[in-house]
């Protein structure tokens, strides 16, 4: 029989809301790993048991501060003599938990990568109660619709996260991270991003100091509910275990594509954007996912970088651009929308490009690097999806002539060009004209594996 590894959710806090059967398994195990704080609440839980242990003769397990799954398995290979171990770690064990590394041992256990000591434990899991779900019943609220999201030890795209979902529950390291995201929401909010949003702090959930507090940020700044005591202030110097729930009612009836105007860009002289049609049907052939790796080569006013991180919000963006002018105004466009999922680079392409795998290029500017460019992108990711806009004969001639090239190597298919023409009406007196700009040329095309490479 294989030995016994059980992986327990410890639920938020208290002892008093472990399971049953979670209970058990710590009795049973000969060795206790995990956080110091998960192993204090195991103690604790198993002190009420303390008799009957003794009665059978059984040993109290032993504890080891260590929670990766790498470093438990090679102790337990070190340590023969143990055939009954218990993980624990807070929350539920699905739930931004360190048992997914278990999780992931799991899966390769039939794999090239499997071990010994892995192979000869059955590893066994056990749920917990979640600070989501807890908070949820505390706020007498239906938790199934909200988006879930971590800043503890991690980033993501608040901001954005915030703008899609009418509800966003962040998990926190600390009050340092109420603070922070609360001038974040404050600062989009007077930037026009969000509008007046409702939030409920928690503190240490389930202890016996526990504290939750529901206040309202607007541009104004932050403002305590009349109904509530505490003022989420005084967190800022606390240390503790806190959640937030960030409630946005606008949320519902903002579109997840393309649309904002040209005016909603700051804009400098002579630094050239893609104007909105030609964004809009650009972004629409690249097709970006929430969860895409996104380069904007030649970023310019940073148009096409916002609206690809906005779209972006759990992937990554990378906006690149050679003149250190029009490097300044995409990174202050940026910071306007509070995109964290953006990273600026100021240099020349392909040389600057040390960034994970692109999903989806979008080529606005190469500076004569065209070919370098695309053969980069395919190097990197062979399925990438390019889209490029030019103004000029010449480039387009050039594109032509790679694209002929690329697809005699069979490396990329379903290239397309389109011209797009686009005018708007101006007044002339009593009369409206039509103002033309300038045609743009947008090359839409996907790489494939070819059998020449």
């Amino acid at each position: 029989m294989k030995k016994q590894l059980t992986l327990i959710g410890m639920g938020c806090g208290s002892e008093n809301f472990l399971t049953i059967e979670a209970k058990s398994a710590l009795q049973n195990a000969q060795i206790i790993f995990g956080a110091k704080r998960m192993i204090e609440i195991a103690v604790r839980s198993l002190s009420g048991v303390e008799t009957s242990v003794s009665e059978t003769g059984k040993k109290n397990p032993k504890t080891d501060p260590l929670y990766r799954a790498e470093e438990i398995f090679s102790y337990l290979k070190e340590n023969p003599q143990y055939e009954s171990a218990c993980v624990v770690f807070s929350g539920d064990v699905g739930f931004f938990s360190g048992a997914e590394s278990f999780f992931s041992f799991t899966a390769a256990d039939s794999s090239e990568t499997a071990n010994s000591e892995v192979c000869e434990w059955e590893i066994n899991a056990i749920p917990g109660i979640s600070s989501a779900v807890y908070f949820a019943s505390k706020l007498q609220k239906s938790w199934q619709n909200w988006k879930f999201l971590s800043l503890h030890g991690a980033k993501c795209n608040a901001i954005e996260q915030i703008r899609k979902n009418p509800a966003c529950f962040f998990i926190l390291s600390g009050a340092e991270d109420v603070k922070s995201l609360s001038e974040k929401i404050q600062k989009a909010i007077s930037n026009g991003i969000l509008s007046k949003v409702k939030c409920w702090l928690g503190k240490n959930l389930s202890y016996s100091d526990e504290k939750i507090t529901c206040f309202t940020i607007t541009s104004a700044g932050l403002n305590d509910s009349e109904r509530n005591e505490e003022s989420a202030c005084h967190f800022d110097n606390e240390k503790g275990l806190f959640v937030l729930l960030v409630e946005n009612e606008g949320a519902k009836s903002q579109p997840v594509t393309p649309f904002l105007n040209d005016e909603d860009f700051i804009r400098a002289e002579k630094i050239p954007m893609t104007k909105k049609e030609v964004r809009r049907l650009s972004l629409a052939s690249l097709g970006l996912s929430e969860s895409s790796v996104f380069y904007d080569i030649g970023s310019g006013t940073g148009s096409v970088t916002v609206e690809g991180g906005r779209i972006a919000t759990e992937g990554q963006v990378f906006a690149v651009e050679c003149k250190e002018e029009a490097f300044e105004l995409t990174k202050k466009n940026v910071d306007k929308y509070s995109l964290e999922n953006v990273t600026c680079i100021l240099g020349n392409a392909p040389y600057c490009l040390d960034f994970p795998a692109p999903t989806h290029v979008f080529i606005g500017g190469s500076k004569g690097n065209l070919r370098e460019i695309v053969e980069f992108a395919l190097k990197k990711n062979p399925l990438v999806r390019i889209v490029a806009n030019f103004v000029s004969l010449e480039n387009l001639c050039e594109m032509q002539n790679l694209l002929k090239s690329l697809e005699a190597q069979n490396r990329i298919e379903n290239a397309e060009i389109t011209q797009v023409s686009v005018s708007h009406a101006e007044r002339a007196g009593d009369f409206h004209l039509m103002k033309a700009q300038n045609p743009v040329y947008i090359v839409s095309f996907s790489g494939k594996t070819g059998e020449e490479q």
